[in-house]
Parts: structure tokens; sequence; C-alpha cells
């Protein structure tokens, strides 16, 4: 990619506050809570659901830095139990019925065990990946998939904002098309004029992994320009934390 001829301060400042976003309002069924009067941001108290297995099982199924392909290095990982009472949303999505495609895995840390891991590269310094293992009964990861399905075959374009700040930002999601691993397989983008995002959710039973990658755009830059600055999906990154997690958790 022809990166550092369209890198500007701008571009870096915005992958900060794009990285740091916080949790999409998220309902029952990968569906979201409505406007309420005087709401605060609280989501509603969440009872765990069963996992097969632990939040340091998960962790340690996640790929390290010896482990990953291509030069990436393992920044930051974690383990996480059911949240409770659930971490406060920062953010709201318009229609309400994308959010669950905005953030996918939110609702999952206030009802089951979770792994996350932050990722770069640093021949490309402005995007960042991310990967995160959710484990459910069989039946619950299904009924999981299928919501963010179905939302992908009903959302295009949104508008999303933070509870606590004043602005409104719109983007457009996209349905792609993705490898065939584990038991099945769902990939989508998220696109606006500065940012972009592409995920990757594997079903293996009742393990999930979602698999994000992002960068921003400075300002001014072309389409072409966008389109040349914009992180292709990372196939032998997903590849291997698949095959990781059908070798540990199978």
């Amino acid at each position: 990619m022809k990166r550092s001829a369209y890198v500007t301060g701008v571009a870096l400042l915005a992958l900060v506050a794009c990285s740091t976003e916080g949790k999409t309002e998220v309902g029952a069924e990968g569906g979201t809570k409505g406007d309420t009067k005087g709401d605060t941001g609280k989501q509603a108290p969440t009872d765990p659901l069963p996992s097969p297995y632990t939040a340091k099982e998960l962790k340690a199924a996640l790929l390290t830095t010896a482990q990953t392909p291509s030069g990436f290095e393992v920044y930051r990982t974690a383990a996480t139990e059911p949240s409770s009472p659930p971490a406060d949303v920062s953010e709201k999505v318009r229609p309400e019925e994308c959010a669950v495609l905005r953030n996918p895995d939110t609702k999952a840390r206030a009802e089951t065990v979770v792994a996350t891991a932050q990722l770069y590269r640093p021949s490309d310094e402005l995007d960042q990946h991310s990967m995160a293992l959710v484990s459910w009964a069989e039946s619950d990861a299904k009924v999981r998939m299928a919501a963010l399905r179905s939302a992908l075959g009903k959302c295009r374009a949104i508008q999303f904002e933070n509870i606590n700040s004043n602005g409104t930002r719109e983007a457009v999601f996209q349905a792609e098309k993705g490898p065939e691993l584990g038991d099945e397989t769902l990939r989508y983008s998220l696109n606006s004029p500065s940012f972009y995002q592409g995920f990757t959710v594997v079903r293996v039973q009742g393990v999930i992994t979602y698999v994000k990658s992002e960068t921003v755009f400075g300002m001014g830059l072309t389409d072409q320009q966008r389109e040349e600055l914009t992180p292709e999906p990372q196939e032998q990154l997903i590849r291997a934390q698949v095959a990781e997690v059908e070798r540990t958790l199978r």
C-alpha cells in the first residue's frame, strides 16, 4: 500500500479516538434498547449464560506474537468473566437494530466469558487489529451468528454518536465475501470518509472468534487514496487464530 504519502497528524489523532470508542447499547437477542427519557447509558443487568470454557482457557487459545504471521505483534491481552453490573454504554447507533454489527462482541462482555487481544504491525502503523474469543453453549452461539446475519441483511447506512459528546457520524455497512472457516463464517465492513473497519466472525461449535481491522483517513483524500489505505482482510492471521481455537478448545 502507498501509505506514507497520505498519513497525517489528523489521521493519527482520529485513530486514537476510533480505537477508544466505548460500548454500543445492545439489548437481548442482538437488538438494542430504545431511547428512553432520562437515559443515562446504563445497561440492564444480564444473566450470565453457560460456557464450556473459562476466561483463562479462552485467553490461552489466543495467538501469541510468536504464533502470528506476517509480522504482527500482540501487545495487550485480557480475559473477563461476565460483568456484573454490566459496563455503561457510551455509544448509540441508529437504526438501533444495526448496533449489533457496529460492535458485535459488546453484549458478550456482559453475559459470558471473553478473551481479547490487540495487535499491530510496525509496517502499517495506522492500522489496528483486534481479536475476541467468546464462548457460549453451541445453541447460544448459533443464535448470535443468526442475529448478525439478520442485521447485515437489513442494515446499510447508519448514524452513531458517543453519548457524552456532540456530533453524529455516518457510515455504511457492506457484506463481504469471506473464507469458509469453522462451522460458519460472516464477513462485512463499515465504511465512511474518515475511517474503515473490517470484521470477520467465525463460529467453531460454541466459540465465536471476532477479528477486526481498522484504519482512519486524513482530510481531503480522494476515493482512490482511501482505497489504497484500506487494510485488506488479514487472511493468514484469521486462519491461524481459528486453527488455534480448533486445536485448543475442541
